[in-house]
C-alpha cells in the first residue's frame, strides 16, 4: 500500500495552532496549499473509508451458551 502524504494536513494544523496562538483573525492559505490540503483529504478519508469497510466485511461467528444451572 502506498504511503500517504500527510505534509499538508500537519501543516495547515501547525498554521492552524499558530493563528489561535496569536490571536489571528484569519488564516490565509495559498492555491497550492488549498489544492494539496483537498488532496492530501481525500486519500486519508479515501483510505479510512477503506479500511473500515473491510472490517465489517470480516464476519466472525460468535457462539453463545447460556447455562441456567439447577434453575
Amino acid at each position: 500500500m502506498k504511503p500517504l502524504n500527510t505534509y499538508p494536513i500537519e501543516d495547515f494544523l501547525e498554521k492552524a495552532k499558530v493563528a489561535v496562538r496569536s490571536n489571528q483573525k484569519s488564516l490565509t492559505l495559498s492555491q497550492k496549499e488549498v489544492a494539496d490540503l483537498a488532496s492530501s483529504i481525500s486519500a486519508v478519508m479515501a483510505r479510512l473509508i477503506g479500511s473500515v469497510s473491510q472490517e465489517n466485511s470480516k464476519s466472525e461467528n460468535i457462539v453463545v451458551k447460556m447455562d441456567g444451572g439447577k434453575f
